[in-house]
């Protein structure tokens, strides 16, 4: 912020030279010409005197004063100059952009920053005076950077504008650039700003952002709900297929045009909540139960859940009809006593045996169990005893006839067998219910399917087994230590191969006792890394094996509970071979970078001459192409390009013959190396094909296509006349 002028100091100035000059000029009068004393000349001169000098004392006041305050003010120039520069060199210098100042001249760069200098791999001194149209080239954005930024010279404004190229590693790189014009026409833009930011992240950021936007819209549309976007008043701003259905409107008829809470019926719960305060309105409440009301006046009960969109004003409305579900609680509220009782004993598949009818009602749960049909299978007592299995029928029998004559509540485990042939274990449990005589009423009991249970329990001990004989087999070395001490519990046959130690030597000692490691900081960071994550992966250790020789270990420990106790398996693989060839993999990855550097200079050549041959193909009025092994389009001359009157990204990648007959050569394809008129031009072509192989390449066969125009080559005035009327044949014999 700029400081206002000191005008105190100003006046102070300019009063001080007036008195100065008052007093110099008493003195002069006094002394020199002695026209009366000094005092008297300071404090009582005579008028001429008082006006001559308050006269001049006041001239010379105002210019000190004048020139005090230019002198300020030139010093403020300086200062805002100085001020100007240091913060230019702050702002190219903490920018992450990439900022330079290019000549409009002769395009060479006046100055840049660091982000600059990184980006094109350059040192401060090499980038002053480069020529900037050249760095621009290595990412192919010459032409389209030169042409903004000449532009921006001839408007004097600046230019925006995003441009993408391919990196070395095959991913693409987005970048936002800005030209700004320093100076205006009337000066003369001798210098513009050029800055490249990357916004390879925020292009990556917002590709996942509709991908993102995407999967909801698909899940908001097909979730099977009613769900809608709320605003604050109500009004319904998106709804999905699923309330569309349950209000028998369209999406038109809603969005933006309805409130939600127009299709509630008469219910105890509006889904509004009382507002907590006086002064706050009504909130909705997150989970509710309403009446939904359709179009044509069809009710149906609805669970409703709200949730607010977080940052915003918005909520998400869901409802799901659960007219269904409150037929079934209706139906179960009459059979409440039942159900009291099935709940007391378990929740799963249900069944109640009326022992006065003999009538066995199952749940669906129990259908399932036994795997049958609810619509062709009739439960009954005996059909459930005679899917027990043979060995438990026995047992089950004995059970339920206990539970009625001897009123015992049973639990037992027994199988069953499908029609499938299946075997299934179930846990039931049941017990009776009796009248006021003591009479058996009902027998009320669960099944649970418990054959993943005794599976689970067979496969642990198959896991178990297994990991016996993995532990031994293992080719890698398998210790089991006590968590709380280090302590050996068990060895295996690698361990002992790799350290030649024998199991009874390891067992019950550490190993520190037996000073394993070789480097006490690798244990240290091995503690360190399991006190931190629970776990080990592929720690580079350092063991001494009991002949003293010291080996190299890849070393991974998992934290596990063995025998009822905190336990640490740990598993280690000698891999001091492998690092040996790995450093002689490293000597030979150098020597073959150097190779590659070799033969990157070789395709440097290659491109250069590649190059020059396209630029020579270009100033060939004859029309070249060139195909590959399917007949596509790769390369061809700007001729092509001005017969056709189609751009580069129009012609490369279609199929040739197609080509030339859609653009009236299908004749010339049909009459190589003859000269025919074409129509459309009023030219006289001759079409040459010629096949190569690329055996050295990749081993497929290209062509190429020539185009000569003959039209120019000269003729007599009775040849054009035949040429016209019959052009395959006269053209034949010229």
């Amino acid at each position: 912020m700029t400081k206002p002028f000191n005008w105190k100091r100003h006046i102070a100035v300019a009063f001080c030279f007036i008195l100065l000059f008052w007093v110099g000029d008493a003195l002069i009068d006094a002394v020199i010409l002695r026209r009366a004393p000094f005092l008297d000349q300071l404090t009582a001169p005579n008028a001429y005197e008082l006006g001559m000098r308050t006269f001049y004392a006041s001239l010379l006041g105002v210019f000190f004063a004048s020139l005090s305050v230019l002198c300020e003010r030139s010093r403020r120039v300086e200062t805002a100059l100085r001020h100007s520069d240091d913060l230019s060199s702050m702002f190219l210098a903490s920018s992450r952009d990439a900022i330079c100042v290019v000549r409009t001249d002769d395009y060479t760069i006046a100055n840049c920053n660091g982000v600059f200098l990184a980006k094109y791999a350059l040192a401060e001194a090499e980038a002053v005076g480069r020529s900037f149209p050249e760095l621009i080239t290595r990412y192919g954005l010459s032409e389209q950077v030169m042409s903004q930024l000449s532009q921006c010279v001839c408007t004097a404004t600046a230019v925006s504008s995003e441009v993408s190229y391919h990196t070395e590693d095959g991913g693409s790189h987005y970048e936002e650039i800005s030209i700004h014009p320093i100076g205006d026409l009337q000066q003369g833009i001798q210098t513009v700003l050029y800055a490249a930011r990357d916004i390879t992240s925020r292009r990556s950021s917002q590709e996942q952002l509709e991908e993102s936007e995407a999967r909801y819209r698909a899940i908001f549309e097909n979730t099977g709900t009613a769900m809608a976007i709320v605003l604050p008043d109500g009004t319904l701003q998106t709804v999905n297929r699923g309330f569309e259905d349950a209000t028998g409107l369209s999406r038109e008829e809603l969005e933006g045009k309805k409130l939600w809470t127009e299709f509630l019926g008469s219910c105890d719960s509006d889904g509004i909540a009382d507002a907590p305060l006086v002064d706050e309105p009504a909130t909705p409440r997150r989970s509710f139960e309403v009446q939904l009301v359709d179009r044509n006046g069809a009710v149906r009960t609805m669970v409703g859940n709200w949730a607010p969109i977080e940052g915003t004003e918005q909520a998400v409305l869901s409802l799901v009809d659960i007219s269904a579900h409150k037929e079934v609680e209706e139906a179960l509220r009459e059979s409440r006593a039942t159900l009291a009782v099935a709940q007391r004993i378990a929740r799963l598949g249900n069944w109640d045996w009326d022992l006065t009818t003999d009538t066995l009602i199952w749940s669906d749960e129990m259908f399932r169990i036994h795997d049958v049909d609810p619509a062709n299978f009739t439960p009954s007592h005996e059909l459930v005893l005679l899917a027990v299995h043979p060995d438990d029928r026995e047992m089950v029998i004995r059970s339920v006839n206990d539970a009625i004559y001897n009123r015992k509540s049973y639990q037992m485990d027994y199988r069953v067998m499908l029609a499938s042939g299946a075997v299934r274990t179930l846990s039931a449990r049941g017990e009776v219910t009796y009248d006021a005589q003591g009479k058996p009423l009902h027998m009320l009991g669960t099944a649970q399917d418990i054959t993943w249970r005794i599976e689970a329990e067979q496969a642990l001990r198959n896991s178990e087994e297994k990991f016996s004989k993995a532990f031994h087999a293992s080719p890698d070395s398998i210790v089991i230590t006590r968590a709380e001490d280090g302590t050996y519990i068990d060895v295996n046959e690698a361990f002992q191969e790799i350290t030649g130690y024998r199991r009874e030597e390891v067992i019950g000692r550490t190993s520190t006792d037996l000073q394993l490691w070789a480097d006490h900081d690798a244990r240290m960071v091995m503690l360190k890394l399991l006190n931190e994550h629970g776990h080990v992966r592929n720690l580079d250790v350092r063991f001494r094996v009991k002949s003293g020789e010291i080996r190299e270990l890849l070393w991974s420990a998992d934290v596990i509970e063995y025998q009822g106790e905190a336990c640490l398996i740990a598993i280690s693989r000698d891999v001091t071979d492998q690092r040996q060839m790995e450093r002689e993999l490293l000597e030979s990855d150098a020597r073959l970078y150097m190779k590659h550097e070799e033969l990157k200079n070789v395709f440097h050549q290659m491109e250069g001459i590649r190059r020059e041959w396209e630029e020579i193909m270009d100033c060939i009025s004859d029309m070249f192409i060139l195909s590959d092994q399917y007949g596509k389009i790769r390369r061809f001359n700007r001729a092509v390009e001005t017969f056709t009157g189609k751009a580069h990204r129009d012609i490369v990648g279609r199929d040739c013959l197609s080509f030339l007959e859609e653009h009236g050569l299908k004749g010339h394809l049909a009459a190589p190396g003859i000269e025919l008129l074409h129509k459309e031009t009023g030219k006289w072509f001759v079409l040459k094909r010629h096949a190569f192989p690329t055996a050295e390449v990749d081993g497929t066969t290209r062509e190429v296509v020539i185009i000569n125009d003959t039209t120019n080559i000269g003729r007599r005035p009775e040849e054009v006349g035949m040429h016209e009327a019959a052009p395959v044949q006269v053209s034949a014999v010229r």
